[in-house]
């Protein structure tokens, strides 16, 4: 009979302890989802971000490409401008400023 009453109140432990267990298992997923909701709230709009930022540097690339093919243009100018000075009987040709760095 006492081994009966030892059971009985050993198996209400047990069971006592795994409810009690289980509500802050619950409650600790319940967290973790809320987590994991922001979580991959920010990782949208960091991608959102990311993919403005690439086209931002794209349209900058082609901005830069064609920066540079007017300045090449302009230096060209620059030189038939001096050869035709140069060309002409009597003139000296201009002084060439010095480039900075």
């Amino acid at each position: 009979m006492r081994n009966r009453f030892v059971g009985a109140g050993l198996a209400l432990f047990v069971m006592l302890a795994v409810a009690g267990c289980g509500q802050e298992v619950k409650k600790e997923n319940e967290q973790l989802k809320s987590q994991v909701a922001a979580l991959q709230k920010d990782n949208l709009a960091l991608k959102g971000e990311m993919t403005a930022f690439k086209a931002d540097a794209e349209a900058m690339k082609k901005q830069f490409e064609e920066l540079t093919k007017q300045k090449q243009a302009l230096e060209e100018q620059v030189k038939d401008a001096e050869a035709k000075i140069a060309a002409r009987p009597g003139t000296k040709p201009p002084l060439k400023p010095k480039k900075s760095s």
